[in-house]
C-alpha cells in the first residue's frame, strides 16, 4: 500500500540532474506543441472528402434528384431505387447535403454544387413544409428510418414516364398540394377554391312558451303542487331544447399523414423493407381535433400516430391511439 501513496516528483520541481532554467523550457516545448496541435485542428478544412460524397443533379420535370455517382452506405434507406438509379425527394436532398454526404447540382452544366440554403429554397418551392423538414430531419438523426406515407421504395424500370407520380406517396403526398394551395413541383399556380362546406341542418323549431309570471321559488308548508313543476314545466323546457340548431359536419377530413418510420436497421432493404414502427403527423399550428384523430388512426391501420410540432427549432412529440 505504500506505493499507491508514494508522491511522485512535483512538476514545479525540475527533475534530477536538470536545473530550473532547463525544465522551463521543456515545459514551454510542450506548451507549443499543444498550441501548434490546437491551431490545426481550426484551421483544417472541416467536412467530408470528396471522393466520399454522393453527387445528384435536380430533375426539375420529375421534381426529384437523380443519383450519378453514390459512394458508401449513405444511400441505403433514402431514396426510390428505379433500375440501377437511385431518385431522392427533396427532404432527403436537404438533409444529405446538410450532412456533408451529398453533392447536389440544379444542371449539369454547373461546376458548383449548390449550398444548402439554396437546396432549403429548392425545398419550399416543391411543396415541403419547414416543420416537416425538421421532422424528417430529427427523426433521422435519431437513427430512424423515414419515408413520405405511402411511397414507393422500388419501381420498375421499366414503368412509365409518369412514376414519380404514383409512386411520391399519398394523403398528404399524394394529391400533388401543399398547406398554401401551390401545386408541389416548382411551378406556382393560383389557389384553389376550396368547395362548400356541406352541411346539414337540423331546421329550428320555435315553439311558444307559455309566459309564467314571477313567483316563489320554494315550496309553502302544505302545498301540494307547484308553479316550477309539472308537465306545463316539462314542456317548455322540452320546447327550449329543441329550439337549439344542431349542426352535422359531413365535411372530408383533411388530416392526413406526412412519414412513416422504420426502427433503426444496418441491414435495410429496399426490395424487402421492414414493418413501419410509427406514422408521423406534422401539426404545428393546432392539434388534430377528434375527427382528424380518428381520420388519422385509420389511415394507420392499427400502428401507433405521433404527432409532431415544431416550435423555433425544436421538435415535439406525443403519440395518439384509438380507445
Amino acid at each position: 500500500m505504500a506505493s499507491v501513496f508514494k508522491r511522485g516528483v512535483k512538476a514545479t520541481h525540475a527533475p534530477r540532474g536538470e536545473n530550473a532554467s532547463d525544465a522551463g523550457e521543456r515545459r514551454r516545448e510542450q506548451r507549443d506543441v499543444r498550441l501548434d496541435a490546437a491551431l490545426r485542428a481550426w484551421t483544417t478544412r472541416r467536412g467530408s472528402h470528396e471522393s466520399n460524397v454522393s453527387v445528384a443533379i435536380w430533375r426539375r420535370e420529375r421534381s426529384m434528384a437523380e443519383v450519378i455517382r453514390s459512394r458508401g452506405r449513405q444511400l441505403q434507406r433514402v431514396g426510390t431505387a428505379r433500375g440501377n438509379a437511385t431518385w431522392l425527394f427533396a427532404e432527403e436532398c436537404a438533409f444529405l447535403c446538410e450532412t456533408e454526404r451529398l453533392a447536389l447540382f440544379f444542371d449539369e452544366r454547373e461546376e458548383e454544387c449548390a449550398s444548402v440554403r439554396a437546396v432549403y429554397a429548392l425545398m419550399a418551392r416543391t411543396g415541403v413544409g419547414w416543420e416537416e423538414y425538421l421532422a424528417y430531419a430529427h427523426l433521422r438523426r435519431l437513427g430512424y428510418g423515414c419515408r413520405r406515407f405511402g411511397s414507393a421504395w422500388t419501381v420498375d424500370a421499366r414503368s412509365s414516364d409518369d412514376w414519380a407520380k404514383e409512386t411520391g406517396g399519398i394523403g398528404r403526398w399524394g394529391d400533388g398540394e401543399n398547406g398554401d394551395g401551390v401545386k408541389t413541383g416548382e411551378v406556382e399556380v393560383e389557389p384553389i377554391a376550396e368547395p362548400p362546406v356541406k352541411r346539414r341542418r337540423v331546421e329550428e323549431t320555435r315553439k311558444k312558451q307559455r309566459d309564467l309570471p314571477s313567483r316563489r321559488w320554494w315550496l309553502a308548508a302544505g302545498d301540494d303542487a307547484h308553479d316550477w313543476i309539472g308537465p306545463e314545466i316539462d314542456a317548455a323546457a322540452r320546447a327550449r331544447t329543441e329550439s337549439h340548431a344542431l349542426e352535422y359536419d359531413e365535411s372530408p377530413v383533411e388530416a392526413r399523414l406526412t412519414f412513416q418510420v422504420y426502427q433503426p436497421n444496418r441491414h435495410f432493404s429496399k426490395k424487402s423493407p421492414d414493418p413501419v414502427s410509427f406514422y408521423v403527423y406534422v401539426c404545428s399550428d393546432r392539434p388534430p381535433t377528434g375527427r382528424e384523430a380518428r381520420a388519422l388512426l385509420d389511415q394507420a391501420q392499427g400502428k401507433p400516430v405521433r404527432v409532431v410540432s415544431c416550435r423555433q427549432s425544436t421538435v415535439m412529440m406525443f403519440t395518439i391511439a384509438g380507445g
